[in-house]
């Protein structure tokens, strides 16, 4: 029998999750996660975050769209970066658009390009067609830009009342 000690040490919380891109290392692709990243090396493509901050180190370049709660430069982005925080540091510097609430620029941080106001992510339902013809009831389905997903059934007849 497995003791349960061991299992809950197993496992790791999302939060507490660092994924770590080498500094010679080269990563061409998309990247998703849940956790944080740190970039020391070079990427050539986006990183969405659900959770966490991504932060360019010194070393580290990034060529793409950045998605996360936080972003963090002190290396060089090309490209978008969507954040509810974007962080500039001494030796960052930043090429392309930053979409954020909150932008702080260090002295010696470079940003070229354009700023736009942070938007909160929409919705997008998509009502199905009723279940049958005998049914007021119809099919919807949630998606969120954050990887929220839900679906179910909902009673128009109901709705009609409310």
């Amino acid at each position: 029998m497995a003791d349960s000690g061991a299992k809950a040490a197993d496992v790791v919380d999302p939060r507490q999750r660092s994924t770590v891109i080498a500094r010679n290392a080269s990563f061409n692709g998309d990247i998703e996660d849940g956790g944080d990243i740190q970039i020391y090396g070079s990427v050539i493509g986006n990183v969405n975050l659900t959770n966490g901050a991504i932060r360019i180190m010194s070393t580290g370049s990034v060529k793409g769209e950045l998605r996360a709660p936080e972003i963090v430069i002190d290396g060089n982005v090309h490209g978008s970066c969507l954040a509810e925080s974007i962080e500039i540091l001494e030796h960052g510097t930043l090429r392309g658009i930053a979409c954020c609430r909150n932008l702080a620029i260090r002295r010696g941080g470079t940003f070229i390009g354009q700023s736009e106001e942070w938007q909160e992510p929409e919705v997008v339902l998509s009502v199905g067609e009723t279940l049958s013809d005998e049914s007021d009831e119809s099919a919807y389905f949630v998606e969120r830009p954050d990887g929220f997903e839900e679906q179910g059934v909902f009673d128009l007849e109901a709705e009609k009342t409310a």
